[in-house]
């Protein structure tokens, strides 16, 4: 399970991005040996997968380090030593940690069904902007940083709609390097036997938002990264 990113935000903040390359054997034999307690892996379905690399992901940056969960459902070290949070899909699981803040991180696949629920986690200001059939590539952006900021902020009755505003995303930024020779976001993806434009996108960004909870509000600043039909946005407050 290779680490193919390893990055210092300017936040702060570390980012690592791990390739996963092993099968869920491979990897929950990593997990015995890391952790030191047996992973059933006869009682676990697919998605298995996941939680052992981010298990195994976080051990190496934090060994000596057991993992908790609060009330909420959040990744807490023990010692807290740094904030953590984590995500994964497709062949990708990321892990981020702060020092001293909250971080949140999300990362997803670009998918034809975000067409389909958008409407579920866009307020009435995002769906204006967005107007008739938005980009899925902006779509994906808008979940990831919705999910990044649910995360971060560790509390579950954080409403996407209502609490978490997205501000307009350009599709073509004057300093976009789609087109350039390093980038592979201007392409053609198959993803679930549907072929998908993915559509010119700067590969990193920022993108604006609110936190609007009941008796607080933080406008914020998340960054993203795109690569192949994988998006990721990450939080730290």
């Amino acid at each position: 399970m290779p680490i193919d990113l390893s990055w210092t935000c300017d936040s702060g903040a570390q980012l690592s991005r791990w390739q996963i390359t092993e099968s869920r054997d491979q990897l929950a034999q990593m997990y015995n040996q890391i952790w030191g307690d047996a992973f059933d892996i006869q009682t676990y379905e697919e998605g298995s997968k996941h939680k052992l690399s981010a298990r195994n992901l976080i051990a190496t940056q934090f060994p000596n380090h057991a993992l908790q969960f609060s009330e909420h459902g959040k990744p807490l070290l023990s010692p807290a030593t740094a904030h953590i949070n984590h995500s994964h899909a497709g062949d990708y699981t990321v892990l981020i940690h702060h020092q001293s803040q909250s971080v949140g991180v999300d990362i997803e696949q670009i998918r034809p069904q975000l067409h389909r629920i958008y409407r579920r986690f866009c307020n009435d200001y995002e769906l204006n902007w967005l107007g008739e059939n938005p980009a899925l590539e902006v779509l994906v952006l808008i979940w990831c940083a919705k999910e990044a900021l649910y995360k971060a902020i560790g509390q579950k009755g954080t409403d996407f709609r209502i609490h978490l505003q997205i501000e307009p995303i350009a599709m073509h930024p004057e300093t976009s390097i789609a087109n350039s020779a390093e980038s592979t976001f201007n392409s053609v993806s198959e993803i679930n036997n549907h072929t998908i434009n993915i559509d010119p996108l700067d590969n990193k960004g920022i993108i604006h938002a609110t936190i609007q909870l009941p008796g607080f509000e933080q406008k914020i600043q998340l960054s993203y990264l795109r690569w192949d039909d994988y998006a990721c946005v990450w939080a730290v407050l």
